[in-house]
């Protein structure tokens, strides 16, 4: 079975990522595929500085640990100025080198339809920073798909079985 690492990206209560990733963990789940959640809510995150590592808490710390043992990984960003949020570039900046020549899909959730490029920021950070591969479709929803705190669109959940199908294709 693989490791996969979902990271939910968003420090918003409300978060409509973190609804998207709740919707992938059930899919994992009905798939029976061992995967373990990084949810930024509930980390005691530093600001980066370029110490090691080891000089990081221990969220950070675990976290890594956890990623160091992953075979691929789902990565989830809210869009805040079509770009990825500094708190997920933050912690990614700490600990993907835990990351190094594996494979991500990626989640992306924005305000409006015109932001979808913006996961494109998130593969460049994957792809030059740790030779990430990310697997595609990217999974791309916005307010609209969204009602009651639940996804309406059935596109934005078959872009999850397929970007899971892809990414369990190659890990």
């Amino acid at each position: 079975m693989a490791k996969i690492v979902l990271i939910q990206g968003s420090l918003n209560p409300n978060s409509k990522t973190a609804i998207i990733v709740d919707e992938t963990v059930q899919v994992l789940n009905q798939k029976d595929i061992e995967h373990k959640l990084i949810d930024l809510r509930n980390l005691q995150l530093q600001f980066c500085d370029g110490r090691k590592l080891e000089q990081y808490n221990e969220d950070l710390q675990n976290a890594y640990k956890l990623m160091e043992q992953a075979e691929g990984y789902i990565v989830a960003m809210p869009v805040y100025c079509y770009s990825v949020p500094g708190p997920l570039k933050n912690f990614l900046d700490i600990t993907c080198s835990a990351m190094e020549k594996k494979c991500a899909g990626i989640i992306c959730n924005a305000g409006g339809v015109m932001s979808y490029l913006a996961s494109s920021e998130l593969m460049k950070i994957l792809s030059y920073e740790v030779h990430v591969l990310s697997v595609q479709p990217t999974v791309y929803s916005y307010g609209e798909d969204f009602e009651e705190g639940k996804i309406k669109n059935p596109k934005v959940i078959s872009k999850i079985h397929d970007m899971l199908n892809s990414l369990l294709q190659i890990i």
